[in-house]
């Protein structure tokens, strides 16, 4: 099918005025992540005895049903899109609220609706409902004076973080405070309260390491250096070495517990080298460099807070995962957006980056800039 500039369709104006920079980096590492799902998780299925392409298969569905996810987001207008993560918002908090009484505790922690043979993890999809849905209440605060709206992101964040914490999910905890902070700093809270928050975070993990034994194991295997899972990984980065051992080669992979998900960085260094991984890192960094140019002169605050939020959250994301897998932080079962096996987040990461190409197409009237710099996208 040919799209032409004279086809005023829906789909030929989506086409012409996408950021296909944006759009080819995101199906890239959907594309990287099927290779990688398919070569860390056959000795996985095997050890469980179910088809050895199982997870594959099953990363493939929801590869290919994040594509209409994809385009059916970044075709929305802004109101569109607030309107949808607003009720989406809502939706997803009421999950975090049923996942206590009903979820299913795997591994210590209640994060998982299933539903029939799928399970479903709220916590993922609440990520990027949150950013839009909080850009949203500081940009009326900052263009309203009468309107409340810190006080009302700071109820909201207090509220999803409490849930989450419940459940435990102190990764995904870190990275909503995180982002609201990295929010609430764009939108030009004084000085002084960033500090504030600065200094609550070390009393809020020495908190977490007295009352949640997992993030005390961690964190003392982290200290000690007794992390089985970081010196099966950091053999894998070694093992690599440049250009790798070649597709399906890898050995450390198979004593790497959720290798297809939580370490699938280090299977990605063992067979592809690093090479695959410094290709990776420069990926996710033009994904979050680019969004962040959007922003330079933009006098939309909405605009700027909900793009530079998602990028944020985006690269915090994958900042976490990289960071555990090559000994840098204590382990924490975070995905590697895109690239990690999981149904709930690679749909998370669809929305993200459906919001971003959304924002950030050449017509969309939040962006002020002058038609000689839509030339040059």
């Amino acid at each position: 099918m040919n799209i032409t500039r004279s086809d005023r369709s829906k789909l030929a104006l989506w086409w012409w005025t996408v950021d296909r920079y944006l759009l080819s980096s995101f199906f890239l590492l959907m594309m990287c992540g099927i290779f990688l799902v398919m070569a860390s998780s056959q000795h996985l299925a095997e050890n469980l005895n179910i088809p050895s392409h199982f997870f594959t298969v099953r990363h493939l569905f929801f590869g290919f049903l994040s594509i209409p996810i994809i385009i059916f987001f970044s075709i929305l207008n802004e109101r569109q899109t607030k309107i949808i993560c607003i009720f989406g918002l809502i939706i997803t908090t009421s999950l975090l609220f049923l996942i206590l009484f009903e979820g299913e505790k795997i591994k210590g922690a209640q994060r998982w609706i299933y539903v029939g043979n799928l399970s479903f993890q709220p916590s993922e999809i609440i990520k990027p409902l949150f950013v839009v849905f909080n850009a949203w209440l500081l940009s009326l605060w900052a263009e309203k004076n009468n309107f409340p709206g810190c006080i009302w992101s700071i109820a909201s964040i207090v509220l999803i973080s409490t849930l989450l914490l419940l459940q435990p999910d102190l990764g995904m905890t870190i990275i909503m405070i995180f982002t609201w902070g990295f929010q609430l700093f764009i939108t030009g809270i004084p000085l002084i309260i960033i500090l504030c928050f600065i200094l609550a975070f070390p009393i809020f993990m020495i908190l977490s390491y007295h009352h949640f034994d997992h993030v005390k194991i961690r964190i003392d295997n982290f200290i000690e250096g007794k992390t089985h899972q970081i010196s099966k990984s950091l053999q894998s980065f070694e093992s690599g070495g440049f250009w790798g051992k070649g597709p399906g080669e890898g050995f450390y992979k198979k004593s790497l517990p959720d290798a297809h998900s939580d370490f699938v960085y280090a299977v990605a260094a063992e067979e592809y080298g690093a090479l695959i991984c410094i290709l990776i890192i420069i990926i996710y960094g033009l994904i979050i460099i680019r969004s962040f140019y959007y922003t330079i002169n933009n006098n939309n605050i909405f605009f700027t807070l909900a793009v530079s939020g998602l990028a944020f959250q985006f690269g915090c994301q994958s900042l976490i995962h990289m960071s555990s897998n090559t000994d840098l932080i204590p382990t924490k079962g975070m995905t590697l957006p895109f690239l990690s096996y999981g149904g709930s987040s690679l749909l998370a990461s669809a929305i993200t980056a459906g919001i971003l190409l959304s924002l950030t197409r050449k017509n969309n009237p939040l962006k002020p800039f002058k038609k000689e710099a839509y030339e040059k996208l």
